[in-house]
């Protein structure tokens, strides 16, 4: 995009937002409302004029009474935001405490008066601010360069209807209304095509604009009610294309630092790959009915949502490091959601002992224990857990053990389909 031109701070800000995926106008609703949220953590929470401004608006709507708190914790912890609930709760306890001594027919209005949404002073300022962006863009457009950003931007529909009831317009305008009249058609016949091709013996028709369609009529309709993580817009990558592998092997294989190699030859190799450590998935207290270790119910599900985020960036080679429970191989592949080969890691207890036995990790002396307990339990240099495809011995260059575990996989062979155009990798034997 041709840089535009800017005239003030609040230009700039816009600008910023066209350069942006999503709609540009719900980014800087978003970017306007969390910079009045940290204004007010940092410099009203105990100003008195505020605080009566506050007590007279019935306090904050529940939207905004979250994202306080939410504000306040990522920069500081929950103080300020504690004292503005306290006053907004006080404000609408006031007309809880009226309803509930009311009776006969006044008791009907008081409830009426108790459930009318409070006058939210942060609604108030980000609708206020909305607004000027609204006429802003339609203003700016005058400018070519900001005309043809008008026009080519997935604006939500709830910001397209409020452009399009500005008053006066430039001479620009119309066309740019038309692109998006044409935006909105075209969307709803690739819904409907989408739709058409989604029969199991048509779904082979189905395009990627038009899987597309899907996420962005959600985002045109839900507009500033979506999500407020904006989605990525790197094509997907299709799941017949990407492969996982699972290093598996027992405390100090070498699991993680394995992975790591991995992808940094995948990387070099011109391949879009991501690594996930298991052990950080999982890895929590709380007062919960099961075993994690035996149960890995939380575990499973991390996974499976940060695979097919990393897929929907393009990714199309998931590196997972972290020994599983027997029997569980069908569950992580079905968490991964694509193919998934396991290797494992075939280690000595001498091995283990040397590189756990100097970690000045104190929970690293339970992990040797554990570690040994099961090669003694399975026999010297044994299979690791977790129904291993093939194993490979541990005790080489990790360099070495990458390029092994690449070349049996067919990665990175000469043939850039590898096993992903016929026979999966997980039908490699084991060692």
């Amino acid at each position: 995009m041709t840089r535009l031109r800017v005239r003030s701070g609040a230009d700039i800000h816009l600008a910023d937002a066209f350069d942006a995926p999503g709609c540009p106008l719900c980014r800087e609703r978003r970017r306007t409302e969390a910079a009045y949220l940290e204004s007010i953590l940092s410099e009203s929470v105990n100003d008195v004029a505020y605080r009566q401004g506050l007590d007279a608006a019935r306090g904050f709507c529940g939207r905004h009474a979250r994202a306080f708190l939410d504000a306040d914790r990522a920069r500081a912890g929950s103080l300020g935001a504690s004292i503005l609930l306290r006053a907004t709760l006080v404000a609408r306890l006031r007309d809880v405490e009226a309803a509930a001594d009311a009776r006969g027919r006044s008791r009907a209005r008081k409830v009426a008066d108790a459930r009318r949404p409070p006058a939210c002073p942060a609604c108030e300022r980000v609708v206020l601010a909305d607004g000027r962006s609204v006429e802003t863009v339609v203003r700016l457009s005058e400018d070519p360069a900001w005309a043809e950003a008008a026009a080519g931007a997935p604006f939500c529909l709830d910001h397209l209807l409020a452009l399009m009831d500005v008053r006066p317009v430039p001479a620009s305008w119309p066309a740019i209304e038309a692109r998006h009249v044409e935006r909105l058609q075209e969307l709803r016949d690739r819904l409907e095509r989408f739709a058409h091709a989604s029969a199991h013996d048509r779904r082979h028709l189905q395009t990627d604009d038009q899987r597309a369609s899907v996420d962005e009529a959600a985002d045109l309709l839900a507009g500033r009610h979506g999500p407020t993580v904006d989605r990525v817009s790197t094509p997907a990558t299709s799941a017949s294309d990407a492969r996982a592998v699972l290093i598996t092997g027992v405390y100090g294989a070498g699991k993680t630092t394995l992975a790591v190699e991995l992808v940094d030859q995948l990387g070099s190799a011109g391949v879009h790959a991501a690594a996930i450590d298991l052990d950080w998935l999982g890895w929590y207290g709380a007062p919960v009915a099961w075993d994690e270790h035996e149960d890995p119910r939380i575990t499973l599900e991390h996974l499976g949502m940060i695979a097919a985020r990393y897929l929907s960036l393009g990714v199309e080679r998931l590196v997972i490091a972290g020994s599983i429970p027997s029997g569980m191989r069908d569950r992580y592949a079905a968490a991964v959601g694509i193919p998934l080969a396991i290797v494992g890691l075939r280690v000595s207890p001498e091995l283990i002992r040397r590189r756990l036995e100097g970690d000045p990790n104190a929970s690293r002396a339970d992990d040797l224990e554990t570690a040994l307990e099961h090669l003694a339990a399975a026999g010297t240099g044994a299979d690791a857990p977790g129904e291993p495809d093939w194993t490979i011995d541990a005790d080489a260059p990790v360099g070495d053990l990458a390029a092994d575990v690449l070349g049996r996989l067919g990665w990175v062979a000469d043939d850039p389909a590898g096993p992903s155009a016929g026979t999966s990798p997980v039908t490699a034997p084991h060692d």
